[in-house]
């Protein structure tokens, strides 16, 4: 049988079984057979003279399903859930009723009326058999739960969608809009190395939709699996993920929505943090495609927080306050690479590299006249690497005395910032900030493999200053700033309270 050819007559008379039928009348082409007993179906490119013959799980149509047939024509097994996803969570939207499908390959040898009659359609089923597998499920505001399941092998794909309940129309539509998001989101997970695409899902009908998760394990190659774990609702925002690169976990905290800034203050300040990722990747050698995985995934979790909940302590934070914080939510974030080890000579040493950054924000005071906002933001990069003694040689360690000439790097830096804020009766009564960053390194230099030198270089700055003076100079008797003029001070001082990792950069960057 031919998909193009010998099913497409059937495509003008659709089976009224499922309303997503209606939807698509290719989708009863790619599923119906010739014959009533038959769950077999041949697909296979027009002008070819060889097919791939597929059983089916059960008969119900559904675009859905014409993808699922489609793709099992690629050959990549990461593309078997190409568009299946999105498509999978629009029939869900739009039609409203749970889906349940799988497909499987035939052996070459196989007919459809020998294979229909040895294996029945509960033994084709591939649910949960797939080395790539996805799930996504949804809350809604009412509390009704949307499951998806997608799984992809090489000989088989497999979905279904459940919900525990009847969607309203504004339940319906934010799921449609979603469903490219989550095609995103495999479709990143799916490349090789994987990339990390879910701001889409974060950005969610709050009023509709009250938490979205995803999962999902996609195999890399023959030994290696990613896995990727994410949550969002309107108190925060989690993802961890592992694979053959390294392992990461981010935590943001939306509960504390009146320390956010501007959108433009919080894009500088996320800006701010990813160039200190690169930067600290620079100086631990971090490499590997962990680090842009980290960099994706925190920008994804740090985009548009949405409206986020009312402030309890209803504490409003003024312009001047945001100039003294980053505008971001809070957050918790670590990554790490694989370890390696690539001299075979002395096993004990390791190629690593693990960083975390993070913020805490306090707001306090029984009012808004006697507030107080305290804010500390965080790194720790800690690194091993080998390199070359000399900057154009080629390192190449193996067991031979002769490869044995290398410098083993320890690096150990930290660095935090501390921002004060206090209001008496309305009145400024307290702005401080207090900055420090250190750093270490320490080199072991090995010739024929013998350790010639061990030293360590630390280096550290600390800044404190009272800003007081500088957001009302006329407490030391100069004229009290304009408008204009405050605009413009503010806008000169935020950069100066980010974090700075390098200490040479506290010196480098003096406050207005």
């Amino acid at each position: 049988m031919s998909t193009v050819n010998a099913l497409a007559s059937l495509a003008a008379t659709p089976t009224p079984a499922t309303a997503s039928t209606n939807r698509s009348a290719a989708a009863s082409a790619a599923l119906s057979t010739r014959t009533a007993s038959s769950t077999v179906v041949n697909l296979g490119e027009q002008g070819e003279t060889s097919t791939k013959a597929l059983a089916w799980e059960n008969r119900t149509h559904s675009t859905s399903a014409t993808l699922m047939a489609r793709n099992m024509n690629n050959d990549e097994l990461s593309t078997r859930l190409s568009g299946l996803g999105s498509e999978l969570l629009k029939q869900v939207a739009y039609d409203g009723a749970d889906f349940s499908q799988s497909v499987q390959q035939l052996p070459a040898s196989a007919t459809s009326d020998t294979y229909a009659l040895q294996v029945s359609p509960a033994k084709i089923s591939q649910h949960g058999m797939g080395d790539n597998q996805i799930s996504l499920n949804i809350m809604t505001a009412s509390g009704i739960k949307v499951e998806l399941k997608l799984d992809a092998s090489d000989n088989g794909i497999a979905v279904e969608a459940h919900s525990s309940g009847k969607l309203n129309d504004a339940e319906r539509k934010a799921l449609g809009k979603l469903s490219e998001a989550f095609q995103k989101s495999i479709d990143g997970l799916s490349e090789n190395p994987p990339r990390i695409d879910l701001a889409g899902l974060t950005q969610f009908d709050s009023h509709a939709l009250a938490a979205v998760d995803l999962k999902g394990q996609i195999k890399i190659d023959a030994k290696d699996t990613q896995r990727l774990e994410f949550h969002a609702d309107s108190m925060g925002r989690t993802l961890s993920f592992n694979g053959p690169a390294g392992t990461a976990s981010i935590a943001v905290d939306l509960s504390k929505p009146a320390s956010w800034g501007s959108k433009a203050q919080q894009a500088a300040a996320l800006d701010h943090y990813l160039q200190q990722i690169d930067q600290a990747a620079t100086r631990g050698l971090g490499r590997g495609a962990i680090i842009g995985m980290f960099k994706q995934g925190f920008s994804a979790l740090n985009s548009d927080y949405g409206s986020g909940p009312v402030a309890p302590q209803g504490i409003a934070l003024n312009q001047q306050d945001h100039a003294l914080t980053t505008g971001l939510a809070d957050f918790n974030a670590s990554f790490a690479q694989t370890e390696e080890f690539p001299n075979p000579a002395r096993s004990t040493e390791k190629d690593s590299f693990a960083y975390e950054l993070a913020q805490k924000t306090s707001i306090g005071g029984g009012s808004q006249l006697d507030r107080s906002i305290s804010q500390q933001q965080s790194s720790h990069l800690k690194a091993r690497y080998h390199a070359p003694i000399r900057a154009d040689a080629k390192l190449a360690l193996d067991l031979s005395p002769n490869s044995q000439n290398y410098h083993y790097v320890t690096i150990d830096d930290a660095a935090s910032s501390q921002t004060e804020i206090a209001y008496h009766k309305g009145v400024l009564a307290k702005a401080t900030l207090d900055m420090q960053a250190s750093q270490s390194t320490r080199t072991l230099r090995y010739s024929l493999g013998k350790l010639q030198d061990d030293h360590t270089t630390p280096a550290g700055k600390r800044s404190s200053r009272d800003l007081l003076t500088t957001l009302e100079p006329e407490r030391t008797g100069h004229d009290p700033l304009s408008e204009t003029e405050q605009a413009q001070m503010l806008a000169k001082l935020h950069p100066q309270i980010l974090l700075q990792q390098n200490p040479d950069a506290l010196s480098a960057s003096p406050l207005p």
